[in-house]
């Protein structure tokens, strides 16, 4: 076991592939990071709605709606990625990650 300043770490792989120590979040990162998430999700929903109506000139999609399959699969990927990725950024801002690849 190595020791680096008052951190004991393990050989085997605590240390992150460019040299830092992971750091465990707060309480306060984790309700921050998830509040964060919330309000990107809708805002992220929001704008792709807006962008959506303006480019269409017309309403989004509902789930029960008779129109193409490729319309409404096109609406689920593009707020589902959206809404994915706003989510991340924003709670990757308050709580970055802490170990390696998932």
């Amino acid at each position: 076991m190595a020791k680096i300043g008052k951190n004991k770490i393990k050989e085997d792989g605590d240390i992150q592939a460019d040299g830092s120590i992971p750091v465990k979040a707060t309480m306060a990162q984790t309700i921050g990071a998830t509040l964060a998430g919330i309000l990107a999700v809708r805002l992220a929903t929001y704008v792709v709605t807006t962008v959506w109506r303006l480019v269409t000139r017309e309403d989004p999609p509902q789930v029960d709606m008779d129109i193409a399959p490729g319309k409404k699969a096109a609406w689920i990927a593009l707020t589902g990625a959206a809404a994915g990725a706003a989510r991340q950024i924003a709670r990757d801002k308050i709580k970055p990650p802490t170990g390696g690849a998932a």
